[in-house]
């Protein structure tokens, strides 16, 4: 980095003119003076037009930039906070830290828009819904890194990090198959990890209620032109009711290593959840019991020059071994589900920086796999798996997508503009050619303000059990098509160094919606069987504000407060069917936190949260075995809170989930668990 010195007639101060270090590279595109206030780099999931028009001085050509707006892509473009034409969500570590949850699944359900659908508890098995999508139709990436599910949604969470791990989550809101290719229908999730270079040691240890213990450890070694990170968890619980205990171990490897201008990063983790699931899939049978394990790996090469480009392959697998009966199987019981999944693919980006803004080109390889005694196509011969006495794979199935894409960003003026095309080959029974078009449109009207607008096309596909799963319950549907939608947003965002807001308004026009359904009026225990639904409306409006008052206010004892407030509306053209998912969103919800100074250095943060979810469910009456007529889902208000006792380099603490011992259900016939304490110490060293 060479550096230049510029007198003012009171300051002296340094400017930045030219930026070798990679991840400020984004500045060398100005052709200007950079004059730094604040440095902090972030990494962002979504491509969006950056503006970075220099003002005029005296003498020289100057933008002065708080850097914590610069969010460096991490797979494509740089784009700059403030200037995102597109509604994003970011959950950052001093929130992660506050905030009186146990699993990442809360962390995103207590700080977003995000509707988080849970069977259980602390991360055990959840749902993820982003404006009124279902579980399947989001994407799950770590560290940009796409590690999504083929064979059901259900899994897409199982990620190898306990919460305390995580360095910020990235949450984009809306359709982002322009980006990232299929089932980024609704939006996308990236959880990042280890952003700093910073060494530390993180350690955490808590206990509960219902026999629950955690511990968790995260560690950074940074030297030189290499870095390694470490981190562990492991959490027990007796459960909340009966069947509901749970074993979860994760462990997360990501080392990386410099030379010249490239970067080669590794990362590699495993996690063994062991669960019970009480009426998870049916609540006839509650005894259920599942078991999963879940292993990821990736390296990433990156190269900083004219043309600045990255490539990465990766590869995950997923063991699933789901028993209907836990204890006593009925004689008509044929044995456990068995599935396992393979996923492998490799990327390629490449962009260039010119007058006329930025360029960039790409593309990917995805093959999905899965071997299974319940979903595909019938083998020629039996597979016999190891270390399961019972276990065995009768069918299979297999399918690749490869995507190419070009976008380009223009600056003009106060206009941003990113438009760009997706193409993408999806081999399977169709062999189907799939284009999505978008564009993202950002001005702004004064220093902090800007009118936002984005037309995307997007697309998903059947997962392995949309297509072929037949239980008590349920049957697939090998004949499915893949759904397609256009999704309009709009609004407005507010930045500066004490708030960030922003309202918008989307809608969403959905075709061949794959829903699980039934005829209306069917008779009561019928089963579910998917079908490509006619035409799916979705609208909504979302408003988000976070403050941090003490900032400019140094009496008030008040440190940050975070608000957020969604309407969603959604119509289904066909009266045929009775859906099981689509129209059980969340129809409205609030979430407020308030984190304040209680007495001297003790504080305390309280978060309040509203739901009010759409649609029905058919109750179990599980002493004569039978269903009763469907009931509407029922609002609900929950109250936590947590105690942070600083001492030294450790965190003490004391925290209460559902103070006014609610209760409530996500999912028809799965009682939430009420009032639960939990306390515990952290310790967190830092050193250079």
């Amino acid at each position: 980095m060479e550096k230049s010195k510029t007198s003012l007639k009171k300051n002296e101060f340094i400017s930045f003119s030219k930026w070798n270090n990679k991840i400020f590279s984004v500045f060398n595109s100005l052709k200007k003076i950079v004059r730094i206030s604040t440095l902090s780099v972030a990494y962002s999931i979504i491509l969006t037009p950056v503006q970075l028009i220099a003002q005029t001085d005296t003498s020289k050509i100057f933008k002065t930039l708080d850097i914590e707006e610069i969010i460096v892509s991490a797979q494509r473009a740089p784009v700059i906070y403030s200037k995102l034409a597109r509604t994003m969500t970011v959950i950052d570590e001093q929130t992660i830290k506050i905030m009186p949850v146990t699993s990442i699944n809360e962390l995103i359900e207590n700080n977003s828009f995000v509707d988080i659908r849970q069977r259980g508890t602390n991360g055990v098995q959840a749902d993820m819904s982003i404006r009124g999508g279902t579980f399947d139709q989001n994407l799950i990436l770590l560290n940009g890194i796409n590690i999504s599910d083929p064979q059901t949604g259900h899994h897409s969470l199982n990620i190898p990090l306990n919460f305390n791990a995580i360095d910020r989550i990235e949450i984009l809101e809306g359709s982002a198959s322009r980006v990232f290719g299929p089932n980024a229908f609704s939006g996308a999730v990236n959880i990042l990890t280890n952003q700093s270079n910073k060494n530390f040691i993180k350690t955490n240890f808590s206990a509960g209620d219902f026999a629950l213990y955690s511990a968790s450890f995260s560690g950074a070694i940074n030297y030189k032109k290499t870095g390694h990170f470490l981190a562990a968890s492991k959490s027990v619980s007796g459960g909340y009711a009966s069947n509901t205990d749970y074993d979860q171990m994760n462990v997360f490897y990501n080392p990386y290593f410099k030379f010249n201008k490239s970067k080669i990063n590794f990362q590699i983790g495993h996690t063994n959840n062991s669960f019970g699931a009480n009426s998870f899939y049916t609540p006839e049978y509650p005894d259920q019991y599942e078991q999963i394990k879940t292993t990821f790996a990736s390296v990433k090469f990156e190269s900083e020059s004219i043309i600045k480009y990255s490539t990465s392959i990766y590869y995950r697998e997923h063991k699933d071994r789901f028993e209907l009966f836990r204890y006593e199987p009925a004689s008509w019981y044929a044995g456990h589900n068995y599935h396992y999944t393979q996923v492998y693919g490799s990327k390629i980006d490449a962009r260039y920086s010119w007058k006329f803004g930025t360029t960039s080109v790409g593309a990917e390889y995805r093959s999905e796999n899965i071997l299974s005694n319940k979903l595909g196509e019938q083998l020629n011969d039996t597979i016999f798996i190891d270390n399961e006495p019972d276990g065995f794979y009768t069918k299979s199935y297999s399918r690749s997508i490869t995507n190419i894409f070009i976008e380009q960003t223009l600056y003009l003026n106060e206009l941003s503009i990113s438009a760009g095309i997706l193409a993408s080959y999806v081999a399977d029974k169709e062999n189907n050619v799939n284009f999505y078009p978008g564009i993202d449109l950002s001005y702004k009207i004064f220093e902090g303000l800007n009118v936002i607008a984005s037309i995307n096309k997007s697309l998903r596909l059947p997962t392995f059990t949309d297509l072929f799963y037949e239980g008590p319950n349920n049957i697939g549907n090998p004949d499915l098509k893949p759904e397609t939608a256009w999704s309009f947003d709009g609004g407005f965002k507010y930045d500066n160094q004490y708030m960030k807001s922003n309202i918008s308004v989307f809608y969403r026009d959905a075709e061949n919606l794959i829903e699980w359904v039934k005829e209306k009026n069917a008779p009561l225990g019928s089963k579910w069987e998917t079908q490509n639904l006619t035409n799916v409306q979705t609208s909504g409006i979302q408003v988000y504000v976070k403050t941090n008052p003490i900032e400019y206010l140094t009496q008030t004892p008040i440190k940050s407060i975070y608000f957020n407030y969604s309407y969603i509306n959604q119509t289904i053209d066909s009266k045929k069917y009775e859906s099981k998912y689509s129209l059980n969103y969340l129809k409205q919800n609030f979430n407020l936190s308030i984190y304040h100074k209680l007495i001297k250095n003790i504080d305390i943060l309280w978060n309040f949260k509203y739901q009010d979810r759409a649609g029905y469910y058919v109750p179990y009456d599980k002493v004569n075995n039978v269903y009763e007529p469907e009931t509407e889902f029922k609002p609900f208000f929950l109250v936590d809170a947590k105690l942070i006792v600083p001492i030294y380099k450790f965190n003490v603490y004391a925290e209460a989930s559902n103070i006014f011992n609610v209760k409530y259900i996500d999912y028809g016939n799965i009682s939430m668990p009420e009032r639960w304490f939990k306390a515990g110490i952290e310790f967190n060293f830092y050193w250079n």
